[in-house]
């Protein structure tokens, strides 16, 4: 059983037969350390698992990139947006490190779901647990100081600062890298 089948089984568990359907529309692939998923402009087709590695997803504004998001071991990455519309992203989506990467193609899910129910409910899972880290995130700017951001990320990804660059870091947390450094100088 490969890693994508069973980071789905945790979710809810199907038969061998969903498995293998399943196992039709994934693939997995081993990326280099700058590998762009998704570039602002195109249409996200795929919704991927990272299975090693981290990503980023960043945009631009006024020329200059925003981290919006990381995803590292276990984590999913894409642009819902364009990926449930169709319409092109403003996202784009970064491999940071060397990264094995599960890429499930959206638009050959549909017939998937009319015969096996229970990957319907896999995708509600798997939008529902989306949505909540989103929320979780507009939270964090929306009542906690950029000191309460920065702990919070060292609780979801301890090793981050191994991992990602410090401007990426600061953009993400909605700070300089200078405030950033005064921060971790206190810790």
């Amino acid at each position: 059983m490969n890693y994508f089948i069973r980071y789905l089984q945790l979710l809810a568990p199907f038969d061998r037969e969903t498995a293998e359907v399943i196992n039709r529309i994934v693939a997995v692939n081993r990326l280099n350390k700058g590998h762009q998923l998704l570039k602002d402009g195109e249409v996200c087709r795929y919704c991927y698992l990272i299975e090693k590695g981290i990503a980023r997803v960043y945009y631009l504004k006024d020329g200059r990139e925003v981290t919006a998001w990381f995803s590292a071991e276990n984590g999913m990455v894409s642009a819902i947006d364009s990926l449930f519309t169709g319409q092109p992203s403003q996202y784009n989506i970064e491999i940071l490190e060397d990264a094995t990467v599960w890429a499930l193609q959206y638009d050959k899910l549909e017939p998937v779901f009319d015969h096996y129910p229970v990957t319907e409910r896999l995708a509600r899972l798997l939008v529902t647990q989306n949505y909540l880290l989103l929320d979780e995130r507009m939270k964090l700017f929306a009542f906690c100081t950029a000191e309460e951001r920065y702990g919070r990320l060292l609780e979801q990804m301890p090793d981050i600062f191994k991992r990602v660059n410090l401007g990426y870091i600061a953009s993400y947390l909605g700070i300089t890298q200078e405030h950033l450094s005064r921060i971790r100088g206190k810790k």
